[in-house]
């Protein structure tokens, strides 16, 4: 007698989707680096993709889909702000301003290290 096996959708863990989430977690924690959030938050979104395998996304897969899309963007507005200070930094205005702010943030660090 022939035994008809149903089988039941596969339950074991997507190793991608996993790795999807801890990379987009790391994406988001190196904005330090604009290049290397970039590196991340792609290698996120490959990784989530791959996890696929024809079926839908799991969750693993879909937040760090998320945190590798959010990875991307914030890489782009981190190197945006990183490329406007360096400009401001050559307007001989502003240096002199940011040359007072330090000045006066150097006395403010004085009066609680002298107490």
């Amino acid at each position: 007698m022939e035994q008809n096996h149903i089988q039941s959708p596969d339950k074991r863990t997507n190793t991608f989707a996993f790795f999807s989430l801890a990379i987009g977690i790391f994406a988001l924690f190196a904005c330090v680096s604009p290049p290397i959030q970039l590196l991340l938050g792609a290698t996120a979104l490959m990784a989530a993709y791959f996890s696929k395998n024809g079926q839908p996304m799991t969750g693993p897969a879909i937040a760090g889909t998320v945190m590798g899309i959010c990875g991307v963007v914030s890489s782009f507005v981190f190197l945006a702000v990183y490329v406007l200070t360096m400009r401001m930094l050559d307007d001989p205005n502003y240096v002199a301003m940011q040359r007072e702010m330090m000045r006066h943030y150097q006395d403010m660090l004085n009066t609680f290290t002298t107490k």
